[in-house]
């Protein structure tokens, strides 16, 4: 991934939402990722989804004067809200959300992201887009070839072997053939709320690293670039290490 000095902070689901949720109390999600990125001060925060109904602009831009954010969108947001952020510490416009398809180059990172979720009939669901499966895959083939080196989905890609529950549909299938058509040097996705973090190496050799931020489990990872080294966290706790 080149040698470069930044470090990589990666969330999946945040969940921002006023409410309790089986327990949980989702309302804390906003100041945990604040303690998060205050902890380790991160140059970068890269997002693959579902930030919550909660997420407001003045909260959103506190974060912004301390990282800079790149995110796709899932099936959870306030999409109002997203497409109107902007990065105040970037020296160039630099929005918050990702378009599909583009290539963001940060310091000698390659990242680029697919948003959304796939449905071949509802087009949206509270304000939120979907994808048809043919929409999905032409994204991914306008990055074929790109040389990324960070991919972000928010559909899950069709591994059984991870996620035992996982349907082998439409979605599924169609997101594991968007990875293998861009074979990125590593795939960051969450969606499906199956225990804090799972990790896996296709055949062609992208790591794949699943993560859930959401406050039932507080999981993140952070990217050495420079050192193309990973970290699971939990809360302020190392939970693996792996070399890429």
């Amino acid at each position: 991934m080149g040698v470069i000095k930044v470090k990589v902070l990666i969330i999946s689901d945040l969940h921002y939402n006023d409410r309790m949720f089986r327990g949980v109390d989702e309302s804390r999600a906003w100041s945990w990722l604040m303690e998060v990125v205050d902890y380790h001060r991160p140059n970068l925060l890269l997002s693959c989804g579902d930030w919550g109904s909660a997420v407001n602009p003045e909260e959103f831009y506190e974060l912004l004067k301390k990282v800079i954010v790149l995110t796709i969108y899932g099936n959870h947001e306030n999409m109002e809200v997203l497409t109107k952020l902007y990065n105040v510490r970037s020296d160039r416009y630099l929005p918050v959300l990702m378009e599909d398809g583009k290539v963001c180059v940060f310091g000698d990172l390659r990242i680029a992201g697919i948003n959304g979720i796939i449905s071949e009939k509802r087009r949206s669901r509270k304000g939120v887009p979907r994808k048809r499966s043919s929409e999905f895959l032409e994204v991914a083939k306008e990055l074929e070839g790109k040389g990324v080196d960070v991919l972000l989905l928010h559909e899950t890609p069709y591994l059984p072997e991870l996620f035992p529950f996982i349907r082998n549909s439409f979605n599924s299938r169609s997101a594991l053939e968007a990875v293998k058509i861009i074979k990125p040097r590593i795939l960051f996705n969450g969606h499906m709320h199956y225990g804090g973090y799972k990790i896996y190496e296709f055949s062609f050799g992208t790591k794949y690293v699943y993560l859930d931020s959401s406050q039932q489990n507080r999981h993140y990872v952070i990217l050495y670039a420079d050192s193309a080294e990973l970290e699971i966290w939990r809360d302020f706790d190392v939970i693996e290490e792996r070399s890429l």
